[in-house]
């Protein structure tokens, strides 16, 4: 299982820095992502400008987040065509997780079940959801769902996740929480730019290695 696992990282990892192409297009994705995101949150609903570029945040933005989903599904199966309509498809089958992570927040009390529903349960049944469907389509999904829910806790796949989540989760966690105080102002604002830099790439390398070493371990079942 770990030899399997490991093999799938190291795989999706080649596979990402090789194809140039999946990677520019990732780049260019997610810092639209997160300067939708800054736009979004610094934006006040004052005038009529504010509240239309608001609106268009909250449309672009999940618009964006699923087209590097896309991306990271199929970047590491060799098909990269047609990333727009499977990223709205993504979205589609990605609407029961949603429901799954609203009762989490707002129906569960105990703190432990509650942050496992949202940080491994949830993620884990969305990436299997999102690799059949991007690989068969809806009508085959709903035929294969008895496999999929097997899938989502295959040791090697919670494996997978449980590696990538110190990448994309924890590690960038202890670099922005981790202060470096100075003296220098000008000397400060740099390494707290490069901070928030780093964190901002390992969450997406991260997340983009781990959902592909489990579309290949997936491909191989």
């Amino acid at each position: 299982m770990y030899a399997k696992s490991l093999q799938a990282l190291f795989s999706a990892t080649r596979l990402l820095f090789t194809n140039r192409r999946a990677l520019a297009l990732l780049l260019i994705t997610y810092c639209g992502l997160l300067i939708t995101l800054y736009l979004f949150i610094s934006t006040r609903e004052a005038t009529i400008s504010q509240i239309l570029l608001t609106f268009f945040s909250i449309t672009v933005a999940p618009a964006l987040f699923f087209l590097i989903q896309s991306i990271s599904v199929t970047y590491a199966t060799g098909s990269l065509r047609k990333v727009a309509i499977v990223s709205f498809k993504l979205f589609i089958v990605s609407l029961p997780v949603l429901a799954l992570i609203v009762f989490a927040v707002y129906k569960v009390n105990l703190t432990t079940l509650r942050y496992l529903l949202i940080a491994v349960i949830a993620p884990l049944l969305a990436i299997q959801l999102w690799i059949a469907t991007s690989n068969s389509g809806w009508r085959s999904l709903v035929k294969r769902l008895g496999q999929v829910l097997p899938r989502t806790f295959a040791p090697h796949s919670v494996l997978v996740y449980a590696i990538g989540f110190l990448i994309f989760a924890v590690a960038p966690y202890l670099l922005l929480r981790k202060s470096i105080s100075t003296e220098r102002a000008w000397l400060e604002i740099s390494l707290l730019t490069v901070r928030l830099a780093a964190s901002a790439t390992l969450m997406l390398v991260g997340w983009v290695i781990t959902v592909g070493a489990i579309s290949i371990l997936s491909r191989d079942d």
